[in-house]
């Protein structure tokens, strides 16, 4: 059975998708297929857009969806890792461990033992919405945002909330509960070819600094 489609526009189709490892195989199987649009993820869905109007925009996308043979979330999708080295003395660790029931070492451990996944790039140029692959040591989903966001976030800062993670790009407002901060450049704007260190789809592991993986 196909993902549900529906047009956005008459430029745009939008793709509803179950779970994280669905949008990462029908993304690639939209990319591969159709090569002259646009394929941008969110968080539940896949969006596939033209430049120009295209009548049979969601008619192609239904083709290419169909020809993918068996279970989008069983396909395997090849994926680029990058790795973050991360200073675990973040202002809210303490609290974020007494939210958990565990140590503030524990929420370290755990941090860095999850597998993480580019979801998709927003909010600020550079900001990747982190949501943990695979079986999680501490359920990061009970984490609600902060009551009372910061003015003021440092430039790569580690942070958690709402059972994802993100390093923060550049200095900007937030409400995320910061653990720990990372000397790692996550969007340069001089690099004109890939100015963002993270791609929707990558995979992201965070290691201690000064430890590696």
């Amino acid at each position: 059975m196909i993902p549900n489609t529906h047009w956005l526009g008459d430029c745009a189709v939008i793709v509803e998708v179950a779970d994280g490892d669905e949008r990462e195989a029908v993304a690639a199987a939209l990319a591969s297929a159709l090569p002259a649009v646009w394929v941008r993820r969110g968080l539940r869905e896949v969006l596939v857009e033209s430049l120009r109007p295209r009548s049979d925009l969601r008619e192609r996308v239904i083709e290419a969806l169909h020809a993918v043979d068996g279970s989008f979330s069983a396909r395997s999708v090849d994926a680029a890792i990058v790795t973050i080295e991360v200073e675990y003395s973040g202002a809210d660790l303490a609290d974020v461990a007494a939210v958990l029931g565990v140590s503030s070492g524990d929420v370290v451990r755990a941090h860095q033992q999850q597998e993480w996944r580019v979801a998709m790039v927003g909010f600020a140029p550079g900001f990747g919405y982190l949501e943990p692959v695979g079986t999680s040591a501490l359920d990061w989903s009970v984490l609600a945002r902060r009551s009372s966001p910061r003015p003021a976030v440092p430039a790569g800062s580690v942070a958690v909330a709402a059972g994802m993670s993100a390093v923060y790009p550049q200095q900007m407002p937030g409400g995320w509960h910061l653990i720990g901060s990372t000397h790692q450049v996550m969007f340069d704007v001089e690099v004109t070819d890939r100015p963002a260190l993270l791609a929707p789809g990558n995979r992201v592991r965070f290691t201690r600094l000064g430890q590696g993986l």
